[in-house]
């Protein structure tokens, strides 16, 4: 794992309390927690872990995304399974059976995450135990949406899944002019189709002003857009 520290760019106990599992959760977990969290801070492309290694706890992003992936043994070719975004966790599967990594997990645009080791996690979801149930919760979640994800692969075209997953990375709103930090090559990997194929449809999407493109950024210039085409209510490419 290469990483940078992060020193007090952001507050962790603020950070630990807006997130999925902690949210709600009792002040004293709040402050346990952000004691011992371990902020992290990764540029895009940089890999958080690889499929196989030691599990050494839990990550909650901060900011950015970071996508959960696996590839064939020569590194050819990938498989998206998830794309994590702010205030949401990851890491759950080999933290509550402490075995290996089942996936690689790469930041797909500059991210800052926290670290909250096994060690330091585990005392708590025994003694509060509905933060237990939650994390199930998320991860009853997190494999349903991965079947959705299996599912888009298979079955929706790849303009579609290239809409979706710039307005994963917008973020949960509706305002337009939002920046989306991350490449072409990245956004290649994201959606499964050639940079040369990300290119083309992101050319015609700023030729119609639905975006606006700058080295290593996007912008989105009309969001209800690319929620249509998303749904497969636009125009489709040939």
């Amino acid at each position: 794992m290469s990483s940078g520290k992060v020193g007090s760019v952001f507050d962790k106990r603020t950070a630990l309390s807006r997130h999925e599992l902690f949210r709600d959760a009792p002040q004293i977990v709040i402050e346990r927690l952000s004691v011992r969290a371990q902020p992290l801070t990764f540029n895009c492309g940089r890999r958080v872990f690889s499929r196989g290694d030691e599990s050494h706890g839990l990550f909650a992003v901060v900011s950015g995304h970071v996508r959960i992936s696996t590839s064939c043994p020569e590194g050819r070719s990938e498989l998206i399974m998830n794309l994590i975004g702010p205030n949401e966790v990851f890491g759950e599967v080999a933290l509550l059976d402490d075995g290996l990594r089942t996936a690689d997990a790469i930041a797909a645009t500059s991210c800052c995450l926290l670290l909250l080791e096994r060690r330091d996690l585990f005392p708590i979801l025994n003694d509060f135990p509905i933060l237990a149930v939650r994390l199930l919760a998320i991860l009853s979640g997190r494999l349903r949406r991965t079947s959705q994800q299996l599912s888009d692969y298979a079955f929706v075209c790849a303009e579609q899944r290239l809409a979706k997953t710039l307005l994963t990375l917008a973020g949960h709103t509706e305002r337009n002019d939002v920046r989306v930090l991350t490449t072409q090559r990245e956004l290649g990997h994201m959606v499964g189709l050639s940079r040369e194929g990300i290119n083309r449809h992101l050319s015609v999407w700023q030729r119609k002003g639905f975006i606006a493109l700058a080295p290593g950024a996007c912008t989105i210039r009309d969001r209800a857009a690319l929620a249509k085409i998303a749904l497969g209510d636009g125009e489709v490419q040939s």
